[in-house]
């Protein structure tokens, strides 16, 4: 199976529209909206510098993560991480290691691009994430200043892990939207 893989990065401004919308056909079987507005959030949340790895099999795309390229606040300074989002793999391919693969390419991209990443996300999700060496990063060190997660029952249910994050004493206000400041 692995001969019939490939991953690849791109940044959103190389990307094809072909690619884009494959992108939002494979968001839309885990979310149902319709294609057209996966394809109007896409074109409004996603900006140029975002990074979109994609995971194929046999040139068919079957995973996909957006790594959101967005600023944080800290001690009156703000500075850029990126947002660890829309991490999936089509059901069809569930149980075939492809996740692993996915969160590893992903991994390996944050370790160049030398910043910290952030996700949110379920408490039953914590054990996998920290199988890749992601951190749980305690309530009282981070806000969300732009979002509210839908998908979650509340806010206790919304945790926040670290990739990369060197030590952290003071609360992190993380913006998921638009940056502050230009690059």
């Amino acid at each position: 199976m692995t001969k019939n893989i490939s991953l690849i990065s791109k940044r959103t401004k190389k990307l094809k529209k072909k690619e884009m919308t494959s992108i939002c056909k494979l968001k839309n079987s885990h979310w149902k909206w319709t294609l057209n507005n996966q394809i109007r959030w896409f074109k409004k949340k996603v900006e140029p510098f975002d990074i979109n790895n994609m995971l194929f099999f046999k040139n068919k795309l079957v995973g996909y993560t957006l790594l959101r390229k967005r600023q944080a606040y800290q001690n009156k300074k703000y500075f850029y991480y990126y947002y660890f989002d829309s991490y999936l793999i089509h059901k069809n391919f569930y149980g075939q290691g492809l996740s692993n693969k996915l969160i590893s390419f992903n991994n390996n991209i944050i370790k160049k691009l030398k910043k910290h990443s952030f996700l949110i996300c379920s408490k039953k999700m914590i054990p996998y994430y920290k199988k890749f060496n992601w951190k749980i990063l305690p309530k009282k060190y981070f806000k969300i200043a732009d979002h509210k997660p839908v998908w979650f029952k509340s806010q206790s249910d919304i945790f926040g892990m670290t990739y990369m994050l060197k030590k952290n004493k003071h609360k992190i206000f993380y913006y998921f939207n638009k940056r502050k400041v230009k690059n």
